[in-house]
């Protein structure tokens, strides 16, 4: 459980870098600061937000799932992977920085993506040491098949920069792929997996929804391309594949309020699963507008402008899968819930939620061509806010202060 403390230490750590890249791409955005490139810090920033953040924590939550049912020598394999991972993700940090995508940051990142196979190999293959009961197996097992479908993006991007023939259409394609497959798949399912060791078994004994979210996870892909002129019969497939999504989801939402109304505490915590909430919130969100994506002209017209692609995109790494991994590890009491801490994620919180809405605000003027004065200004704040709080909370569990509830 130490090491396991340990690594959960690591991933508020690089949290804060996360954050701390934003705020400085946010700053080159704002006023002048000439040095670093401003695309590879752009690629450093989300490369290692993928994979010394959500993916660093998944890896370790699943770890942790996995832990009681398998040998002491396979645990030390797990562990070794979830090292390997971050040492890709510091390597991918630092050569995109200083070089941007070329051999170096190309051979980190394909480590990291070796990691993923050997990962989701071994985690399935040790899938028979799980009680076959046990809710969190089907979720994880496909969070990690899809992680590795993933990284046919990230190759086939390697490749199109290694030959030199850059095709512009394909270039996003593949952009988009790995993001859909993280995004909605390896985050997502992971995400679940985790939840699932939590919640009572009712919430996922029925294996109908699992089957519903991986399923419509690859014809849903097909929502991010429709520039490339798909055929109409897969058209229709991404629609209904939008539309299950959403209603599952609401659903799940549905039977999560009966059972809690059922069994509510005589005095219930709510600021203590107040990041669960507000990532539920976010998630509900985020199915929405992937449902209405679905509306050609709706989404040539929105996602055509950036700052709503990058609210979109922040919306769910930020606002889904941030929020719920610390609510998830303070549930699991390996976050403690210091003074400083309360502070800190409360701070992180509202950054999140001005971050969104600043460069929602950005997005829409742009679509009536109405200027927003002092905009860039306003997401630098929010970047500082979101460092301030990632960083706090890191600070605040090496600080000896009496632990308590939120």
């Amino acid at each position: 459980m130490g090491l396991s403390n340990k690594w959960v230490r690591w991933g508020l750590l690089n949290l804060a870098i996360v954050a701390l890249y934003g705020t400085l791409m946010r700053y080159k955005i704002a006023y002048n600061f000439p040095f670093f490139e401003q695309k590879n810090l752009l690629h450093a920033h989300s490369h290692f937000a993928f994979g010394g953040w959500v993916s660093h924590l998944l890896y370790t939550g699943l770890t942790l799932l996995v832990t009681p049912f398998v040998t002491a020598g396979r645990r030390k394999q797990y562990q070794a992977l979830v090292f390997l991972n971050l040492l890709g993700s510091f390597g991918m940090l630092v050569a995109f920085t200083i070089e941007g995508y070329k051999a170096v940051s190309i051979a980190f990142s394909t480590l990291s993506i070796l990691v993923a196979v050997v990962f989701a190999g071994i985690f399935i293959r040790d899938r028979r040491c799980w009680p076959a009961s046990h809710p969190s197996v089907p979720w994880a097992a496909g969070g990690l098949l899809l992680n590795v479908v993933s990284s046919a993006g990230p190759f086939s991007l390697a490749y199109m920069m290694a030959t030199g023939n850059v095709d512009s259409s394909l270039y996003l394609g593949s952009i988009y792929f790995y993001l859909h497959f993280q995004y909605n798949g390896w985050f997502f399912l992971g995400s679940m997996a985790l939840a699932a060791a939590l919640l009572p078994p009712a919430f996922f004994s029925l294996k109908g929804y699992f089957r519903i979210f991986i399923i419509a996870a690859i014809p849903s892909f097909f929502l991010s391309v429709h520039w490339a002129g798909i055929p109409w019969w897969l058209y229709l497939a991404t629609i209904m594949a939008a539309l299950l999504q959403l209603g599952a989801w609401i659903v799940l939402l549905v039977r999560a309020k009966a059972w809690y109304h059922q069994n509510r505490p005589a005095r219930p915590s709510y600021r203590k699963h107040l990041f669960f909430y507000a990532a539920a919130f976010a998630l509900t969100i985020k199915f929405v507008l992937q449902a209405l994506s679905a509306i050609p002209w709706l989404s040539r017209l929105v996602f055509g402008f950036r700052p709503i692609v990058i609210a979109y995109l922040h919306l769910v790494l930020l606002g889904v899968y941030s929020l719920f991994l610390i609510g998830y590890y303070v549930a699991r009491q390996m976050i403690r819930i210091t003074p400083v801490a309360k502070a800190a994620a409360l701070l992180l919180l509202i950054g999140v939620i001005c971050n969104e809405l600043f460069l929602a605000v950005q997005g829409f003027a742009a679509l009536a061509y109405i200027p927003v004065p002092f905009v860039n200004e306003l997401l630098l704040g929010a970047a500082v806010l979101l460092l301030g709080g990632a960083a706090g909370l890191y600070i605040s569990q090496y600080r000896k202060q009496k632990a308590g509830g939120y």
